[in-house]
């Protein structure tokens, strides 16, 4: 009897103990959540200023930033463009941009505690010469002239896989929906005027990019046609060598001379001699005023001329067996973003043809290529400068972590595979009674 009436008490004690404790818990976690909300006001208005700049032979572009917490929060503060060979270094434009915005500098805090430089070059240990400008640029020297705590310099194209990590679902197409790995290795593929290659791969923190000069391998011709296009242009490497006094053995054909877009104006005149009887006066007039690339794509577009159309449909060929290569090589289950300015603008080319076919076509393992996600990133997206920006937010978060940035540790609003989520983040899955697999 005695123990009975015991346990009675003890469980009547336990069912008022318990909501008790959670109220408490309760009123713990708002207050925690409260503090932490005013923390996170508190450091809204914390940020510092800091430069970013796509510098090429031809023209420099530089941006003016305030950190905040989200990268796309932040003000642009100033901007201004510059043409590169009208100055003897890379440290006279930023001094002058600056001396143009001292009065908004000043506003802001007056001090830039970091600048981040995308160069058209190979950088070795902070530091790089630039053959079209004839600029050797170091950023430590840079620091003491400027004044700037930590001066960086990348190449280029690292920019843009870094650019890769601050972009908005809005800001790419979809090629190939699949779901990403969010922690497997992603490449970066990008024609334009050569042909730039790049890959990331995750440490457990981060995203690293890594640079890669793949845009030189070779290109593989896969009928007899391509084979004449292959000796085709074997010529015409020699003759330009030629041209400029160099006799050369010409046993390379690279991806670069098929798939940039220098490579669209050859594959052109390779067609045009194939077929000689579709080659229209008016069009060949056309490519003497204005941009001979792109005569070819307006009417490949159009489809109102066979050799235009022919050499855009090689185009695009091409560019899927290379970037089905470059899946091979690095299983990018993180996606494949394609970047530069000839995908986007002949986004419809690609659709039309047998790009994706291409991609996929690698025999046993095209169910592979068929898994892995593929963008293209938009032409009016800056994603050189935007990848500068988040290397920015990287070392500011290291100056000055007081600032509360949040830093693009991997690419946000793609579709996660929810394979990959549950096997990574089991909690979440499971708090989640929608979230089931297919």
């Amino acid at each position: 009897k005695m123990a009975r009436r015991w346990i009675s008490m003890a469980f009547h004690r336990a069912r008022m103990a318990a909501p008790m404790a959670l109220l408490s818990g309760l009123g713990g976690y708002l207050i925690c959540n409260q503090w932490e909300k005013v923390q996170c006001e508190e450091r809204k208005h914390v940020g510092h200023l800091y430069i970013v700049g796509d510098i090429g032979g031809t023209k420099s572009r530089i941006q003016l930033y305030k950190s905040g917490i989200e990268l796309k929060d932040e003000p642009l503060v100033a901007k201004k463009t510059y043409k590169s060979q009208d100055y003897s270094s890379l440290t006279l434009i930023i001094q002058k941009f600056c001396d143009e915005n001292k009065e908004l500098i000043n506003e802001n805090g007056g001090q830039i505690p970091t600048c981040i430089m995308a160069v058209a070059g190979p950088v070795e240990m902070n530091a790089v010469y630039m053959p079209n400008t004839g600029w050797n640029l170091r950023g430590d020297r840079m620091e003491e002239l400027l004044g700037i705590d930590r001066v960086v310099l990348m190449n280029d194209f690292v920019g843009v896989g870094y650019g890769i990590l601050g972009l908005e679902k809005s800001d790419y197409h979809v090629i190939q929906d699949k779901p990403c790995n969010p922690k497997g290795p992603i490449a970066v593929y990008g024609p334009g005027t050569g042909l730039g290659q790049a890959f990331l791969t995750y440490n457990g923190k981060e995203y690293t990019v890594w640079p890669s000069e793949g845009g030189h391998s070779d290109w593989a011709p896969r009928t007899n046609q391509e084979m004449r296009l292959w000796h085709f242009l074997k010529s015409r490497i020699r003759a330009r060598a030629r041209a400029r006094g160099k006799t050369i053995h010409v046993d390379h054909v690279s991806q670069e001379r098929v798939i940039s877009g220098t490579g669209i104006k050859d594959l052109y005149d390779f067609y045009r001699s194939e077929y000689p009887e579709f080659v229209d006066p008016a069009i060949e007039d056309e490519m003497t005023k204005i941009d001979k690339s792109a005569v070819i794509s307006i009417h490949a577009h159009r489809n109102d001329n066979f050799v235009c159309r022919k050499a855009m449909e090689q185009w695009a060929s091409s560019f899927g067996q290379s970037v089905g290569d470059l899946a091979l090589q690095y299983l990018p289950t993180g996606g494949i973003y394609i970047a530069g300015g000839v995908a986007p603008k002949n986004l419809k080319i690609l659709q039309e043809t047998k790009f994706k076919h291409w991609i996929n076509a690698k025999g046993r393992l095209s169910q592979t290529m068929e898994s892995i996600p593929i963008f293209v990133v938009k032409d009016d997206v800056p994603i050189g400068l935007v990848g500068a920006r988040v290397v920015a937010r990287r070392v500011l978060k290291e100056l000055h972590p007081e600032d509360g940035i949040n830093p693009e540790n991997q690419p946000r609003n793609r579709l996660e595979s929810e394979l990959f989520m549950e096997k990574a983040y089991p909690e979440i899955v499971s708090l989640h009674d929608d979230f089931t697999l297919g």
